[in-house]
């Protein structure tokens, strides 16, 4: 009878170690050392101690979650965004300006193998111009979601306020979600983009079913009154 070779699987038990980060990487994970090799660690700074378990045990690193963090890095700074920790959007604001500027060019200066200039920024907050929001229609509580992807999963998080984008398209998102909430084929929405052009505002509308003449006669109505462009993109089996 012929016999298979079978790597034994990598089984990581759950026990709880205690680090200290020494380093972040340009993903905004901390990078801890255990056992000779990297151990990456969201949501732990440098200077900072925390209780983990490791989630992940490869040859040549490691990842860990954290349970408990036992001090905090001078420069640990309040998330602005309420969603953050949950959506997958953002990973860094936790940590100063500085200390991502820092470690951004310090990874581009390892990459490149030679010393970088000094960063040039814009301002930290209110710079993105583009968004891509999922749509999910809920039939149990009529309500629809709109929002970014959490980290790691399909899972929508229902975003009402977004710092990084440009105060145009931040202060809209409460109207466009009133107008497709108010939409009767709203359960067939995909996606809505919004973009902050240099001769106005865009609004790109995803959906997967032909809408009413009432609904797109309400989001006409909607983009003249918001004095945007509007773009309706149906699936390819309803062009």
């Amino acid at each position: 009878m012929a016999q298979f070779y079978s790597a034994k699987r990598r089984v990581t038990t759950r026990q709880i170690i205690t680090v200290t980060v020494n380093d972040l990487d340009p993903f905004g994970q901390g990078v801890a050392r255990h056992n000779g090799k990297a151990l990456f660690i969201p949501g732990l700074l440098p200077q900072e101690k925390g209780d983990v378990v490791i989630t992940e045990d490869k040859k040549q690193f490691a990842r860990a979650q954290v349970k408990r963090r036992l001090n905090d890095s001078p420069e640990r700074e309040t998330p602005r965004c309420p969603h953050f920790g949950v959506c997958g959007g953002c990973q860094q604001q936790h940590a100063s300006v500085a200390l991502q500027q820092r470690s951004k060019s310090a990874a581009l200066s390892r990459l490149m193998k030679c010393d970088v200039a000094e960063v040039i920024a814009d301002t930290p907050w209110g710079y993105r111009r583009r968004a891509r929001l999922s749509l999910n229609y809920l039939p149990k509580i009529q309500q629809l979601q709109m929002g970014f992807r959490k980290a790691g999963s399909s899972d929508i998080v229902d975003v009402r306020q977004c710092p990084i984008l440009v105060p145009q398209l931040e202060a809209l998102l409460p109207r466009v979600r009133a107008c497709l909430e108010s939409l009767q084929g709203n359960r067939h929405f995909g996606h809505v983009e919004l973009v902050q052009a240099g001769n106005g505002t865009l609004m790109v509308l995803r959906h997967t079913a032909p809408l009413s003449a009432a609904d797109r006669e309400k989001l006409e109505r909607f983009s003249h009154s918001e004095g945007l462009s509007l773009f309706l993109a149906p699936s390819k089996r309803h062009t």
